[in-house]
């Protein structure tokens, strides 16, 4: 035990010392797309990866635990294993402890997807039903046992398949309205010659375009039921339990609604009251009303008690009452497309639905965490109060946070928004054409004044931080736009733009003290039109009585590059260059050239479709793309033309590798990713921000880990929230020079040593001298070396 003990304490050091790098997800496990009874509840495949619910349980798993991919579309249980299958076809298990392992990806490359749901285990064989042909995967070696298109005497992308079952030695498959079935000598099923012959399935019923489709294949007295709505029927002792997409027209019509071992549940939160127009004997159109059951799956437990789920929801039933389940806490909105970094570190998030979180520390749970979603607007409709679709469709970026946590957002077509986000604040400005007191200066995108209709796709703090820069869309030019902190000061650079439409935007304080505004244009609002950029260099309001009314186009440059439209913007102030994104290009603007610029070398660099960039500290860009994860890309000192690569995807940790925007943390050393159904985040120590470090205004002092330090166990001892500019030396107890760090050996504020001398031995036991000099101060202590 003792031995154990040891061992555990000394994994544990290793361990913290290595943890520099690290994922974490936050998914949303919505909608469900599969699930399966599992001891007390069920273990859903989500398009938030895999989530296991029951009453006193709620665990979900993403790539950061091994999973092959975020957005799962089948689960399969027996005595092998716990066995996932994303929408792609990458197979996954469970491991001990909760992590997973890949098993294959053999069948991602194939662009076509898995149908929700349908994935069977037979013996230690995984059938699996793509769009457009049937799967057969050994878990024993690891291989596609064969890929069959046809069964039968159909074709399975004509007649994709609706329904899935393995009844002992069977396999029975319902595809195109009819049933077809084969026998399986699952154990050897990798030599079964005829495997691929569509002739040695057996047609119970002919399938046909005219027939309905079977959705749910059930078992009855040892007869095979079949049934047009998902959901799934369990007949025992106690009666019958059916939790079906069924409709029905009036509450008196149990036959179906929801049933849990024969007792009928007519809570109205288990049904969706839905509507259809039909003609009459007359053939007046009129409508007509019914209702549909949201829950389709359920786990049965001891004395009448059941976990059901649907898409979108989940309950618990005690046998008496039901408890909604639906909420995962962890991570709180769905859909969130944008990001913006919080002056004190952590992340600020906007989602489609119209609500914002943001990730913070919480004192007194001394932990991080989401804070609860806040609505936009609380004060409007639900359909004007989210961007919805027009935030992905337009890839909007108008969320904007000033060093106080003051906050700026946009709602399409509507209103500006300002916010005390920090605070907790609701919105306490709400700016719109549509407000006719106000007389704002905004433009109408639709010119009539009797449909008020505000259109912005980004924004950016004032340079100054005090405010905020955005333009409103115009057929004569968009307008650059200036609103101070508070709200009140609302002025306009009318139709100074070059295009219709501004798109992202950045904004800067030159060395003559005039603010240089950066906004990509767009012909029109969609992603693939013609674009470029505007350069905007004009006196602060301050110098201006307050306002911009009297900046126009003379302020103005405009250069061209790529054809296609911006839809983000970095600015790297070491070098002067502004980054931007279209869809299918980098480029680059130096203010001494005339055109946006390509880099001539990317090696690494894949052609990739575009979505998002950011720069950190060092000067490095993150760029997102839209299925091939991220990039970070670092381009030489000397020019921008030749970049290095490192290249980022699912396999490392992200949710998915589809990105929507991107956004570093220096404060907290992160870098965060927004998908389309959750948020990654990536911590490294050189991401952090080491401006401050070893001056007054340092947020921490410097650290040495592990103290004692074991050469022979740890790899090494870390340095860590020094300057730059600092040098390490490590003295003996003679007084004699150990090692000095300095330069390129240190990063982010962290420099590391092994323990060695330049000889490469070990140095010997005993206490050492650190000295630290860099930023503003010194620092020195003592390190205990320990054989």
């Amino acid at each position: 035990m003792k031995v154990l003990i040891n061992l555990i304490c000394i994994l544990s050091i290793v361990s913290t010392v290595f943890a520099q790098d690290e994922w974490i997800n936050f998914s949303s496990p919505y909608p469900i797309k599969a699930a399966i009874p599992n001891g007390e509840g069920l273990l859903m495949a989500t398009a938030g990866g895999i989530r296991y619910r029951a009453l006193n349980a709620d665990d979900l798993y993403t790539t950061s635990n091994g999973l092959g991919d975020q957005s799962m579309s089948a689960i399969a249980v027996s005595d092998l294993g716990v066995f996932s299958v994303s929408d792609n076809g990458v197979i996954s298990t469970m491991l001990p402890g909760g992590s997973w392992q890949v098993l294959s990806r053999s069948y991602a490359g194939s662009n076509t997807r898995v149908i929700p749901g349908m994935a069977v285990l037979g013996g230690p064989v995984l059938v699996i039903a793509f769009e457009d042909r049937l799967s057969f995967f050994s878990l024993k070696s690891m291989t596609s046992i064969i890929t069959v298109e046809r069964i039968a005497n159909i074709s399975v992308s004509a007649f994709p398949v609706s329904a899935m079952e393995v009844r002992g030695d069977s396999l029975i498959v319902a595809a195109g309205g009819g049933i077809f079935m084969r026998k399986m000598n699952w154990e050897k099923l990798d030599s079964d010659v005829t495997l691929y012959n569509p002739d040695s399935w057996k047609i119970i019923s002919e399938a046909s375009n005219d027939k309905e489709p079977i959705k749910s294949i059930a078992w009855k007295d040892g007869e095979i039921k079949t049934f047009p709505t998902e959901g799934m029927r369990i007949w025992d002792k106690d009666g019958e339990t059916r939790v079906a997409l069924d409709t029905f027209s009036v509450f008196t019509d149990t036959d179906a609604m929801v049933a849990v071992r024969g007792k009928v549940l007519k809570d109205s939160v288990l049904y969706e009251r839905l509507s259809v127009e039909e003609l009459d004997a007359s053939r007046k159109k009129v409508t007509r009303y019914y209702y549909k059951s949201i829950v389709r799956w359920v786990s049965l437990q001891p004395s009448g008690k059941a976990v059901l789920a649907g898409a979108n929801n989940i309950f618990y039933y005690d046998g008496k009452e039901l408890t909604e389940l639906t909420t995962y806490k962890p991570f709180p909105i769905r859909d969130a497309y944008e990001l913006q970094v919080l002056p004190q570190g952590g992340v600020l998030a906007a989602s489609e639905e119209g609500f914002l979180t943001y990730y913070y520390f919480d004192g007194p749970e001394k932990r991080f965490k989401w804070k609860d979603p806040m609505p936009v607007y609380e004060g409007m409709p639900g359909i004007y109060s989210k961007n919805d679709a027009n935030a992905r469709a337009h890839d909007m970026k108008t969320l904007s946070v000033l060093p106080t946590g003051a906050t700026f957002y946009h709602v399409w077509g509507e209103a500006y928004f300002l916010y005390d986000v920090l605070a907790d604040e609701k919105a306490y400005q709400y700016i719109s054409i549509a407000n006719k007191d106000a007389d704002y200066c905004m433009d109408n995108f639709t010119g009539d004044p009797n449909t008020p209709y505000m259109v912005a796709i980004a924004s950016t703090p004032a340079p100054d931080g005090m405010g905020y820069l955005t333009t409103s869309a115009s057929n004569k030019g968009y307008s650059l736009v200036y609103v101070d902190i508070d709200g009140t000061n609302v002025s306009c650079a009318s139709n100074v733009g070059s295009a219709p439409f501004g798109g992202p935007m950045q904004a800067r304080i030159n060395e003559k003290g005039q603010w240089v505004v950066y906004v990509g244009t767009r012909a029109i609002a969609s992603l693939d039109a013609e674009g470029g950029l505007d350069v905007f260099t004009f006196d602060p309001p301050k110098k201006q009585g307050g306002n911009i009314f009297k900046v126009d186009t003379t302020s103005r440059k405009t250069y061209s590059g790529p054809s296609t439209t911006p839809l983000d913007l970095a600015y790297e102030p070491k070098t002067g260059y502004l980054w931007m994104v279209t869809n299918s290009a980098l480029v680059y603007w130096d203010q001494d050239e005339n055109d946006l610029k390509t880099p001539l070398s990317t090696n690494g660099l894949n052609g990739a479709s575009y979505t998002s960039i950011d720069v950190d500290s060092r000067g490095n860009l993150w760029v997102g793309t839209t299925a091939q994860g991220v990039y970070r890309l670092t381009p030489r000192t000397t020019s921008p033309d030749t970049l290095s690569v490192l290249h980022f995807t699912s396999r490392h940790g992200l949710l998915s590798d589809r990105i929507q925007d991107v956004a570093i943390d220096t404060v907290l050393g992160m870098v965060w990713f927004a998908h389309e159904n959750g948020i990654t985040r990536y911590k490294r120590d050189d991401l952090r921000g080491t401006e401050k470090n070893m001056t007054d205004e340092a947020r921490e002092d410097v650290k040495v880990y592990p103290n004692p330090f074991r050469p022979k166990l740890q790899p090494y001892v870390s340095f860590t929230n020094v300057a730059d500019d600092a040098v390490i030396n490590v003295y003996n107890r003679g007084g004699k020079l150990v090692v000095s760090l300095s330069g390129e050996k240190i990063s982010g504020g962290r420099a590391e040593w092994n323990g060695r001398m330049d000889n490469g031995n070990i140095v010997a036991p005993g206490v050492y001298q650190y000295v630290v000099r860099g930023g503003t101060k010194v620092r020195k202590g003592k390190l205990l070396i320990i054989h």
